[in-house]
């Protein structure tokens, strides 16, 4: 959605510096960093840039092409240090005045669940034959990347997994308990927030790239710290800890281990949704080269994922070392 990447936002800044001052970078990257210092600097304007929360087909460090994108002019969502323009979405939108909103957001979270749509849509369904431990509860747990801004922002390393790992174990003694790697971690492209020796060899590590909805379908409980998984494990109505302040987390649909006094109202998931996927988030169809919705872009990676003929996971074939 936007070709300006690295050096030419050091160079788009450093002109806004002698002219119109309008300064813009990506989040908490060195770019947004970089338009942040000269904005408090100069004046002016900014605009922070991330991802949205339906991105692509494949992964974005793959260079897949966008379908979304949030523009803040505040913070950034994953910040909990501070405001952003989504936490004050969720914290003053009528929601109650606009049906069609929630409507909106109610249908696209029914095709989110129907046909699996996550951030990343490349990863294959698991077999309904997945999971050998049939009427046993399940609880998840989500590894994270090393030094991942969210957690660094989203107050997410003030816990380590192992700690979230223990806790969940020792909270749910008749369970079995899963990790989750990430896929960033899976392709070889970053380290995982936990080593391998410290997992506990009771906890299952799910160590194979799978669908995120296609996953939590068969959990009823979610440990994270900010992962995006969070919000999706709550879209499917599941119970969902959180070690961080993600941007889903103090709203009263989770089961947070910190606060944040800044957000202030509680709301329903439908609300949620709406502030974040909706109001938040630009959406654009690369494949048809045009402005979009939320529900243009999930019926095309339906259709997307149709051509790509994704054969469903039988069992976990273990990559991570």
């Amino acid at each position: 959605m936007n070709s300006m990447h690295g050096y030419k936002y050091y160079l788009y800044n450093i002109f806004q510096i002698f002219n119109h001052k309008y300064f813009k970078g990506w989040g908490r990257k060195k770019t947004g960093k970089f338009a942040s210092w000269c904005y408090q600097k100069f004046g002016g304007s900014l605009i922070l840039k991330e991802d949205g929360f339906i991105r692509s087909m494949d992964l974005g460090i793959k260079g897949s092409p966008s379908f979304s994108l949030v523009e803040d002019k505040k913070g950034i969502y994953y910040d909990a240090t501070g405001e952003s323009d989504l936490e004050n979405i969720l914290n003053s939108y009528d929601f109650n005045a606009d049906e069609a909103l929630i409507q909106k957001a109610e249908d696209a979270m029914d095709l989110i669940k129907k046909y699996h749509i996550s951030k990343y849509n490349n990863a294959a369904n698991i077999s309904d034959d997945f999971f050998k431990d049939k009427g046993k509860k399940r609880i998840l747990i989500i590894a994270q990347t090393a030094g991942d801004a969210s957690l660094e922002y989203g107050l997410g390393n003030k816990f380590t997994t192992k700690q979230m790992i223990d806790e969940a174990m020792n909270e749910n003694l008749n369970a079995s308990v899963y990790l989750k790697i990430h896929p960033d971690v899976l392709v070889g492209k970053k380290e995982s927030d936990i080593k391998r020796e410290e997992i506990p060899k009771e906890c299952i590590i799910l160590d194979e790239d799978m669908n995120p909805i296609s996953l939590l379908k068969n959990f009823s409980k979610v440990y994270t710290k900010t992962s995006g998984m969070g919000m999706e494990a709550i879209i499917l109505g599941l119970e969902v800890v959180c070690y961080g302040l993600p941007y889903y987390a103090g709203w009263g649909l989770t089961i947070d281990k910190q606060t944040c006094i800044r957000r202030t109202q509680k709301l329903s998931i439908e609300e949620l949704f709406a502030g974040a996927y909706i109001l938040y988030t630009r959406y654009y169809n690369p494949y048809r080269k045009r402005p979009s919705d939320i529900i243009d872009v999930i019926n095309e990676i339906v259709l997307q994922k149709k051509k790509a003929k994704h054969e469903k996971i039988q069992r976990a074939q273990s990559q991570w070392r």
